[in-house]
Order: structure tokens, then C-alpha cells, then sequence
């Protein structure tokens, strides 16, 4: 071989080892630039969700995710390694990164999600895109009959859901602190709105079921229905709800339990800084105003837009009944605003639509909705404006003639959802409490006396339906309104309340959340048609120790006349130590 063609030869050789060489260091650089991109943290567009379910709390699983890759075999597996989970409230916003984990048939098991650094899986089913869709319940069921409101936010009302109703949810209002729903938004046949979740449960045994649970000895449901009712209309209390009811207390405003209360009418306000003297002067802690009784105590917009007889005939002076609340408050004095609900001749003027129609009885009916509205929005824009700590609802019943009315046959209560009285007078306490609530003051009742005998009088207050509700109730044990043949009755200011005082005591220990029972006492001469017995001091005292010695020991109000000397002739009753 020719020299020239050895050189040809060494150099074909050098070439192709070069080119080996090459080829092989281009296949390293590959495989590591492949490795690199392979190994490379993925891109993901994250997307904001929150998390979601039929419950207040969902589980997230917190763990850490191992991957195993074989690029010539072109396996790559994930593995997540869970060390624990926590518990998050529906709602919670989180931060939505990619889907995760498939099964072998290719069903998604996790999302991935971060909530501020941390990353967790979750169920796919418990992320949202939209706050709207965080609860997934589609029905509940009526535990308590409830009130449907034509939007979350205002007392106006859209209808009635009965005990055992089925209703489809189809929104919510808000979530609190703890995931819970405070309105579900609903639909019942023809009736849509929002409704309380605190009155609706999961399912219709729970929804059938009626609070039975062994209050002092009794069980609450078997003893209530097992009340003489004599038959006086009054209803039997079938649907009366006795379920605990969690009562509220504000901060800045608590609840006063040992009320020593000064009534002061309307005219009162003319003078208020002689009233806050004696009240302050004697120990009184609480002064009940009145917003309304037969006379508007300031130029209520609400009547204005909804009463307008009512408005017609008010006092147009705001200021003036804006300052005597003031100054009361000022004073340290805690202060009730009383609205006499019921019996409102100038309402009934204005809506004799609402009205019982009875041979010309001019009664705005319980049953009606818009007499609860007007109420109760009265109630709210007074604590608005100035400030009440309580509102009292007086005359929250139906006529004191309601067994004739019944009896006749002929009586328009204008029932319009077929509610027995005792159903619709505590559906409104109901109403009332969960409307005046929000606006973080108390709710107080007045009952007649006759309320704490037991049985169900004709105009539908029966003591522990109302009690079990609102925050105070006040009965009415005035002495010269007991029967005739109890003997002595406004001799014996201590025996008489005292008697009185043992049944209301007795009717209040069946019930699971009694409220303060602060009473209304006689405050003055009786008997009232021919008066003997002088009312002071004295007379006072003998009446409160009844109360405290049976076990009423909410306090009391006086009720008569608001001349400012009665009032300092009561003097040490007041403050005394009962």
C-alpha cells in the first residue's frame, strides 16, 4: 500500500473516531439537557377557589410528594407521603394549583391547593371556582315553623314554613366564623325567601321531632301536652317549640337581671331630669319608656310610610324624646322602650285589612304579617335612632274577648296560614327576637297574670312558649284584677303576689331557656273602683318580696300613674334588699 493511500486510510479512521467521539459526547449533552428539562419544576397557571361542602368543616390532607422518573423507560410515578390533615371551614379561600393524583381508571382523587405558603390535597368535590357554590346542600327540613324573609337583610316577610315542611335550597346569605350558614335562601311551593338555618335540619325524622329532653324532673314535650286547655280557642300547643334557644348577650349592653324599674309615659319626657333625680336618687336602674300607646312618642318614619294615621297624631318633637333617652342612658340608667303592639286603633284605621272582623272590632289581628312588620320595623328604627337597650312588647295577644269572638262562629281572625293563636303569638316573639337581635338590644314580653295558671287562655299567650324565646317576660299580677273570691286580695300585697308568683316559678322551670322574669306590680290605690289601700313604699316592698320569695327574682316594674310625688313615695322600695 502506497503511502498516500495508508494516509487516506489513517485519516478516514481519525474521522470516523472523531465523529464517534462526537456522537458521543452529543448523546451525554442530550440526555443531561433532557434530564434537566424532565427534572425542572412544572409551570402551573393557579387559579383562586375556595373550599366547599354540604358541612361546616372539610378535611385537607397535608403530606409530601415524592416523584420517581426512569427516562429511558419513560416511567415517571408520584407518590404522596400524607403525615396528617387538618380541618378547614367551607368558605376558607385557597389557592387552586393543578389536579392530582388520577386512579388507575383515570378518576381525578385530589386536587392540589395552597392556603398562604402551605400546600394540602383536597377532594376535587370540596373546591370551587365561585363563593356562590362553597355550600352543596340541595334540601332541609322544617325543625321549628319559621318566618321566610323576602331578602336576608330586612324584616319583610315573604311567608310561613310549617313544622316537618321539606324546602330546596337554592343560596345562602352568609358564613360565620365556623362555616355555618346563618339564611339559607329557599323554596317551598309557592313560597321563596330566606330562612334561619338555626330552624331547619338535615333530615324529616329530625324535623318531626319535638324537644323532650328532662327539664327539673319533667320531660319538657310530655308535660306541655299534657296541659288542661280547657277548650277555650286558645289552641292546643301541638306545634309550640320548646327546643333550647341560645339568648344572646352584647357586649356594651348586658342584659339587666335584677331590673328596679320606673315607668314613664309619654308626657314624662317633659320633665325627665325630675324623674332621673328620683330615679337615681332611690336606687331605680331601669326606666321602660314609652315609644308607643295610643300616641307615637316622635315622628317614626316607618309610620310615616306605613301608618300614616299613626304618624298624623305623633309628637313631631324628636328632639325632645331624644334627649330623654339620652339623659337617661347618661345617667347610668338602663333603658326599655315599650310599644303596645296589638291593640292600635289608629293602625287599625289605616289597614282595616289586618283587622279581626268581628262586629266592628277595631283589633289589628296577630295573624297578620304586616301588623308583625310594622311592629317590629317601629322596634328597629327606635333602637336605630336612639339607642333603647330592650324593647317591650305589650299587648302581643289577641282580644281579651277572643273566646266570644271564637265561640260566635262568626269571627275573620284573618288566619291566613290556619295557625292555632298560641302558634302565631310565639311565632312572633320568634320573629321579633331574631329581627331586634341584629341590632344587639333585648327582647321583653308582657303576659297577663292569668298566664301563669297552666292552661291556654283564649288569647293565645301561653307563659313558657313566650318565655322560652324572649330575653325577659312580664307578667301582670296586679291585685285588684284577681278574681272576686280570692279573699283579701289587695289587703295581702305579699300573699297574693307570692301565690301568683309560685305558679309563674312552677311553669318556668318546665322549659329548657326561661327568660328574667321581671314583673309588672300594682303601683296604685286599690282596689281601683273604691280605693282603701294606700300604695307607698311599703305596699311596693310587700309585692317584690312576694316575687323574690317564690323565686322571681328578674325584678319589677311599677305600673299606675307617673306623678313624680308616687314615685318619691316609693322611696326605699326600690333599692331594697329582697
Amino acid at each position: 500500500m502506497s503511502k498516500k493511500k495508508k494516509k487516506i486510510k489513517n485519516a478516514k479512521r481519525f474521522l470516523i473516531f472523531l465523529l464517534c467521539c462526537l456522537l458521543l459526547v452529543g448523546s451525554g449533552v442530550f440526555i443531561i439537557v433532557m434530564r434537566n428539562i424532565n427534572m425542572r419544576p412544572a409551570v402551573h397557571e393557579t387559579s383562586e377557589g375556595w373550599i366547599s361542602s354540604d358541612g361546616s368543616m372539610v378535611q385537607l390532607l397535608h403530606g409530601e410528594e415524592h416523584v420517581e422518573r426512569n427516562f429511558l423507560a419513560k416511567i415517571t410515578s408520584r407518590t404522596i407521603d400524607f403525615s396528617d390533615d387538618i380541618q378547614v371551614v367551607r368558605g376558607t379561600a385557597v389557592t387552586v394549583i393543578d389536579d392530582h393524583e388520577y386512579s388507575e381508571d383515570g378518576q381525578l382523587l385530589y386536587k392540589r391547593i395552597s392556603i398562604g405558603d402551605t400546600v394540602y390535597f383536597v377532594s376535587p368535590e370540596n373546591v370551587v371556582d365561585d363563593f356562590a357554590k362553597v355550600i352543596t346542600e340541595t334540601e332541609k327540613y322544617v325543625r321549628t315553623p319559621a318566618t321566610v324573609y323576602k331578602s336576608a337583610d330586612a324584616p319583610d316577610i315573604a311567608g310561613l314554613v310549617k313544622k316537618g315542611s321539606r324546602v330546596d335550597i337554592t343560596g345562602f346569605d352568609s358564613l360565620d366564623e365556623q362555616g355555618a350558614v346563618n339564611m339559607y335562601k329557599v323554596s317551598c311551593g309557592d313560597t321563596n325567601g330566606f330562612v334561619f338555618s338555626k330552624y331547619l335540619v338535615d333530615s324529616q325524622e329530625e324535623a318531626n321531632a319535638v324537644y323532650n329532653e328532662e327539664v327539673n324532673g319533667n320531660r319538657v314535650y310530655d308535660y306541655h301536652q299534657g296541659v288542661d286547655y280547657l277548650g277555650l280557642y286558645g289552641g292546643s300547643g301541638v306545634n309550640l317549640d320548646y327546643f333550647p334557644v341560645d339568648k344572646p348577650s352584647f357586649e356594651g349592653n348586658p342584659l339587666i337581671q335584677d331590673a328596679r324599674t320606673m315607668y314613664l309615659n309619654g308626657g314624662c319626657i317633659w320633665n325627665i331630669e325630675s324623674y332621673i333625680s328620683c330615679a337615681t336618687s332611690y336606687g331605680v336602674n331601669a326606666v321602660c319608656i314609652d315609644i308607643y300607646d295610643g300616641y307615637l312618642s316622635f315622628p317614626s318614619e316607618v309610620a310615616h310610610d306605613l301608618a300614616p294615621t299613626v304618624f298624623a297624631n305623633c309628637n313631631k318633637d324628636e328632639s325632645a324624646f331624644s334627649n330623654a333617652v339620652k339623659k337617661a342612658k347618661d345617667a347610668g340608667l338602663y333603658v326599655i322602650g315599650r310599644i303596645v303592639c296589638f291593640k292600635n286603633d289608629d293602625y287599625a284605621k289605616d289597614h282595616p285589612e289586618d283587622c279581626i272582623d268581628y262586629y266592628g272590632t277595631n283589633w289589628p289581628s296577630i295573624y297578620s304579617r304586616n301588623a308583625w312588620e310594622y311592629n317590629v320595623k317601629l322596634a328597629i328604627e327606635s333602637v336605630r335612632k336612639f339607642g333603647f337597650n330592650e324593647i317591650q312588647f305589650d299587648y302581643v295577644r289577641f282580644p281579651e274577648n277572643a273566646y266570644r269572638m271564637s265561640a260566635s262562629g262568626v269571627a275573620d281572625f284573618k288566619n291566613v296560614y290556619g295557625e292555632e293563636k298560641c302558634d302565631t303569638v310565639q311565632g312572633f316573639v320568634i320573629y321579633a327576637c331574631d329581627m331586634i337581635h341584629r341590632e344587639k338590644a333585648y327582647v321583653s314580653v308582657d303576659v297577663f297574670g292569668e298566664s301563669s295558671f297552666g292552661y291556654m287562655p283564649a288569647y293565645g299567650q301561653y307563659w313558657p312558649a313566650i318565655s322560652n324565646v324572649v330575653d325577659a317576660i312580664s307578667g301582670m299580677p296586679y291585685l285588684d284584677h284577681f278574681e272576686t273570691d280570692i279573699p283579701e286580695r289587695w289587703e295581702n300585697p305579699y300573699g297574693t303576689v307570692y301565690n301568683w308568683a309560685w305558679g309563674a316559678k312552677k311553669l318556668q322551670d318546665t322549659i329548657p331557656t326561661p327568660a328574667v322574669a321581671r314583673t309588672w306590680i300594682t303601683g296604685w290605690d286599690t282596689p281601683y273602683w273604691g280605693p282603701y289601700m294606700t300604695c307607698d313604699a311599703n305596699y311596693i316592698s310587700r309585692q317584690a318580696q312576694g316575687l323574690w320569695d317564690a323565686g322571681l327574682t328578674g325584678g319589677f316594674l311599677t305600673w299606675g300613674t307617673c306623678n313624680l310625688d308616687r314615685y318619691y313615695s316609693f322611696s326605699w322600695a326600690w333599692a331594697n334588699n329582697y
